[in-house]
């Protein structure tokens, strides 16, 4: 049996193409999205059942002319949490409307229990404040796991002490623990389910679109297997 696509619907929206579409899943039946203007060039996409109940939300700012989107949350019931793959769709449209509004990168402050979620779609580090940079850089001196990585922490946290007056030598060292803590992400995620990690802290995180243009077969296959007819 082949499967139906459904081809995204664009709505133009203060200069930004805003994304509209219905679908249908075998699981839930039909599911039709909706973007609601809030203020501004902030928005909100919500995923709505065939008996109007809803499915999930995304909370996002996005403004072409400032070449800028950020992405606040991502909601979905309990209920509907896992097999349903309803994040992974929000976060697909979040990516398609990236590329049709020519974004070169979307930036978002991740919960701790949602750092694997945003890293399976490309986002990356992108530590500001000290505070998270010193507590990922407790986490990984703990995580014996990764003795190379413990090492690495250390030095870094060892900077951190000796250039404590020096604020810019302190910035230059957030991109170092922004490139560790991608290092340890990519090492979590090659462990077993049954080795879970879980962050002790929440951190601000990017995804550019050279990444999504470099991956966009990985892309386009999750876009399909959505049931969206759409590629990068």
């Amino acid at each position: 049996m082949v499967k139906l696509l459904t081809k995204p619907q664009w709505i133009k929206d203060s200069g930004a193409k805003i994304c509209e579409f219905s679908l249908y899943k075998e699981t839930l039946g039909k599911i039709k999205t909706k973007v609601v203007k809030q203020r501004d060039f902030n928005y909100v996409t919500n995923l709505i059942g065939e008996k109007g109940e809803n499915l999930g939300s995304d909370y996002f700012y996005m403004n072409p002319k400032e070449h800028l989107m950020i992405d606040y949350d991502i909601r979905t019931p309990v209920k509907y949490r896992g097999k349903y793959r309803l994040g992974e769709l929000l976060r697909l449209i979040s990516i398609i409307q990236m590329n049709e509004n020519n974004i070169q990168k979307m930036d978002l402050y991740s919960r701790e229990n949602a750092v694997l979620f945003h890293a399976r779609y490309g986002f990356k580090p992108k530590i500001r404040q000290f505070l998270h940079r010193d507590k990922l850089l407790e986490q990984i001196l703990n995580d014996k796991r990764f003795e190379d990585l413990c090492q690495k922490a250390a030095f870094v946290k060892q900077k951190v002490v000796e250039r404590a007056n020096l604020n810019g030598d302190l910035r230059a060292l957030c991109v170092l623990v922004s490139e560790l803590v991608e290092e340890y992400i990519q090492r979590i995620m090659q462990l077993s389910k049954t080795e879970t990690c879980t962050f002790n802290h929440g951190f601000d995180m990017e995804l550019n679109k050279d990444f999504i243009i470099k991956n966009k077969e990985k892309f386009n296959e999750m876009l399909k297997k959505q049931g969206l007819d759409y590629k990068i």
